[in-house]
């Protein structure tokens, strides 16, 4: 079901939503690109002179990430003072325990809890979220896995030339047909195989994915049922669009293999091939 409703939004638009609102990160993500990870406990709390900003001080309890990671670690945030009106706002407090994914930027350590796996432990009951993946973190080779839509990776657009190949389509009176196509692409940018939207959702339950990081594995999608004639020359299509920038994390470079998704639609009053990346 995540599949579905994922790629209805990914290709058919998204609904209106608050600034603040975003897909968090996939924790061993997140944990990859952090300059620290920890638990520990707010023990200060000082305001500016204009109460514009306060900074808190933690007593790091433990560090997932590093080993030589200070006995305290200080973060400064804007503050909200009364009356002001921010949906997004969020605030920190002495005595409270924290996980933090803090990452480096302009030489400063920083975190944030909208949009992160930061979170503070009286929401989660005093337990640390994905603690097994922490405790495991460093082991994690991004190479390993799959990847679709998780954030911190470039989208790699195709090196074949897609218009050209797209004007040697055959010409049918297939109607006005459309479909969704998964391409499997390895982290040198070439194509492996391809499947349908209705397949990758059919295949849903055999997926393989790591019990620790979360991520997948292996691709073993298989097909359900029997290709229409315009599936079929759609997939021949698809399939001469061999050569594809290779995806690689935003900061690492590192190239994984990955899917991309390719909407193709066959207009009969035009009798065009059309697609949409």
């Amino acid at each position: 079901m995540k599949y579905i409703i994922t790629l209805f939004f990914f290709f058919f638009g998204c609904i209106n939503s608050f600034a603040c609102d975003c897909d968090i990160p996939k924790a061993i993500l997140e944990f990859y690109s952090s300059k620290e990870v920890f638990t520990g406990r707010i023990i200060k709390k000082t305001f500016d002179k204009d109460s514009s900003n306060y900074t808190i001080t933690f007593e790091v309890l433990k560090s997932y990430k590093n080993e030589n990671i200070p006995n305290e670690l200080s973060f400064t945030f804007r503050y909200k003072k009364k009356g002001a009106q921010n949906s997004c706002y969020w605030e920190a407090f002495v005595n409270e325990e924290w996980v933090v994914y803090a990452s480096e930027r302009n030489g400063k350590l920083v975190f944030e809890k909208n949009c992160s796996n930061s979170a503070s432990l009286k929401w989660t009951n005093n337990v640390v979220p994905n603690e097994k993946m922490l405790e495991n973190g460093n082991k994690f080779k991004i190479d390993d896995f799959i990847y679709q839509f998780e954030s911190d990776f470039n989208l790699p657009n195709p090196i074949s030339n897609i218009d050209s190949i797209f004007k040697t389509g055959k010409l049918k009176d297939y109607g006005n047909q459309h479909a969704l196509l998964g391409l499997y692409i390895d982290k040198n940018g070439k194509l492996i195989s391809l499947f349908t939207g209705i397949d990758l959702v059919n295949s849903e339950g055999e997926f393989k994915y790591d019990s620790i990081y979360g991520l997948q594995r292996e691709l073993q999608i298989k097909q359900k049922r029997p290709y229409t004639e315009f599936e079929i020359d759609a997939i021949d299509l698809a399939m001469s669009v061999k050569d594809w920038e290779i995806k690689r994390h935003n900061s690492t470079k590192i190239p994984v293999s990955h899917i991309r998704y390719l909407k193709i639609e066959f207009d009969n009053k035009e009798m065009k091939w059309k697609y949409e990346l």
